[in-house]
């Protein structure tokens, strides 16, 4: 190795920690008795694909009593203590969970410092409007609910301490808009935005499809909008178009690696010509990231420059297609030999279309994104590694901060090098090198993610032999990529066939490779390296 680089200081990330989502952390409902505690989170935990845990629920469980019979024969002193014992069994519960409190759990000093450290939703109403919900308690389920004076006693008493630990929100009549209200404000994030000779674009990773019409009437007003989806979205498709402006549809007849072509680039150029476009109309792509390249490349090239809007529907669409400005077609059976780059003007991502996505598909981006997390934010790195399997089983607080940190590291080094003219960007190809080699030979039967899990598998390899990972990150990597590929690597094809393709990769010179390494995550280089060392470290990853 007779090269290397290393990765600027400066340029890389690592988030405080303290994300303003709270991506990790627990969420509470707090509020008085008649609130709707119970409704609005099963509705919220729904909505964010977590566990809803009822806690006066779970206390009856417990103890195989009723509130009312834990009170009677034990009292309330041991009530306060086996709520207080419960609270800490969640908090510390490894998964995320929305949990509705009871509504004394704010008495205890302990449990409000537990509630302050989560993010905590008061659901206030007034005591008088909290009467008419309970009444009387006729049935006595709630043995602090038998007469007025003391429910408004008791309200008056613990309003100051729901508004210590947590966030107000009005209990409305309908616990749907307090429900959709809450999940607004735990995934709702300030859009980003990237900035590159000149063109702004926008990143809106939180763009649920309710947003879209509004979005395309606001940023498209008057001008004509030509709409490129995936094959799969076929003219059924009538949730998303149907509230769009007037536009014009194409759906692609091939799907996959196989919408990369130059003849469906041509093609699909031929019809923006023949429907008369300028260059300040719209043509906004919605699929993976194939239809997101076929369409920015296109869009780059049509008179120079088309104002372009993708809507990514895969994870890896989201956190590295649509992400960067670079566009690209296949030729001659190797990847990305034909493109150019041009910034998309609006990124639109929304989230419970991603949450919904298969198994596979979920781990092709996570692939991308734990790759962003190694190379520029540590904290990135191990919220995969921490929250891997709630990521993937559809916890949207998690899912949307990884392509929030992923999109916002990506973006930042985009900006310093959108041409690849300094060379920073060549980072981004961290087990790339490998990987598309694998790609190209096996495909369409291995899919880009689980490429690049083996690629970024034998990185690793090579950056703790040659230089320095320890092996903790070494071997936590490792895992992470076996259970990125379905749990087990793919067969590597012959090392003969992956050295020519290797030989043909765009950022060889003189038989030798420019190859990404880690020395610690968040500390990426640059180094120097033949095919036939790729292929050592290759050959000791088992599958």
């Amino acid at each position: 190795m007779t090269f290397q680089k290393h990765f600027p200081e400066n340029f890389t990330h690592s988030s405080d920690g303290e994300s303003r989502v709270y991506a990790a952390r627990h969420v509470f409902l707090t509020g008085f008795m008649g609130a709707g505690k119970s409704t609005v989170g099963q509705q919220v935990a729904k909505k964010l694909g977590r566990q809803f845990v009822d806690m006066d629920e779970e206390l009856q469980k417990r103890h195989r009593k009723t509130i009312k019979e834990i009170f009677g024969s034990k009292g309330e002193v041991f009530f306060r203590q086996a709520e207080s014992a419960l609270l800490q069994d969640l908090i510390n519960h490894d998964r995320p969970l929305v949990v509705a409190t009871g509504g004394g759990v704010v008495e205890t000093p302990a449990n409000l410092e537990g509630l302050k450290a989560h993010l905590t939703f008061f659901l206030d109403l007034p005591p008088e409007a909290a009467w008419a919900r309970v009444g009387t308690d006729p049935d006595g389920t709630r043995p602090n609910a038998r007469d007025w004076e003391n429910f408004k006693k008791r309200y008056l008493k613990r309003r100051p301490l729901y508004l210590k630990c947590g966030r107000v929100t009005e209990a409305a009549p309908k616990s749907d808009q307090v429900a959709w209200q809450i999940t607004e404000h735990i995934l709702e994030d300030e859009p980003l935005t990237l900035t590159c000779e000149g063109r702004t674009c926008t990143i809106r990773t939180f763009a649920p499809q309710t947003r879209i019409p509004a979005l395309a009437r606001e940023i498209i007003g008057d001008r004509k909008l030509v709409l490129l989806s995936d094959a799969c979205f076929d003219q059924k498709d009538q949730n998303f178009t149907q509230n769009l402006p007037e536009h014009h549809p194409i759906y692609l007849p091939v799907q996959g690696e196989a919408v990369k072509s130059m003849g469906q680039a041509q093609n699909l150029l031929e019809r923006l010509v023949s429907l008369k476009l300028d260059r300040g109309d719209f043509l906004m792509v919605r699929g993976g990231g194939s239809v997101t390249d076929l369409g920015a490349f296109c869009a780059g090239l049509y008179r120079r420059g088309l104002n372009l809007i993708l809507v990514p529907t895969t994870l890896l669409g989201a956190v590295d297609a649509s992400v960067g400005g670079k566009t690209a077609v296949n030729l001659a059976g190797a990847k990305n030999q034909i493109g150019h780059f041009y910034l998309p003007r609006e990124i639109w991502i929304d989230p419970w279309i991603l949450a919904d996505l298969p198994e596979n598909l979920i781990n092709d981006g996570l692939t991308e994104t734990y790759k962003t997390g190694l190379l520029f934010d540590p904290d990135l790195a191990s919220m995969v590694e921490r929250h891997l399997e709630s990521i993937r089983a559809g916890d949207l607080p998690l899912l949307t901060e990884t392509v929030y940190l992923s999109a916002k590291a990506k973006a930042a080094l985009v900006k310093e090098d959108f041409r690849e003219e300094k060379g920073l960007r060549d980072v981004l190809n961290l087990g790339h090198t490998y990987g598309h080699a694998v790609e190209s030979l096996l495909a369409p039967n291995l899919s880009h993610g689980r490429a690049v899990a083996l690629g970024l598998a034998v990185a690793l390899k090579f950056s703790e032999d040659k230089f320095g990972l320890d092996q903790d990150s070494a071997e936590a990597g490792l895992r992470i990529c076996r259970l990125l590929a379905g749990g087990s690597f793919p067969e590597k094809p012959k090392a003969s066939e992956v050295e020519r393709l290797m030989s043909f990769d765009k950022k060889i010179r003189g038989g030798r490779l420019k190859f990404v390494v880690i020395s610690a995550p968040g500390k990426p280089h640059l180094v120097e390296t033949t095919p036939q060392e790729i292929l050592k470290y290759a050959a000791m990853i088992e599958n």
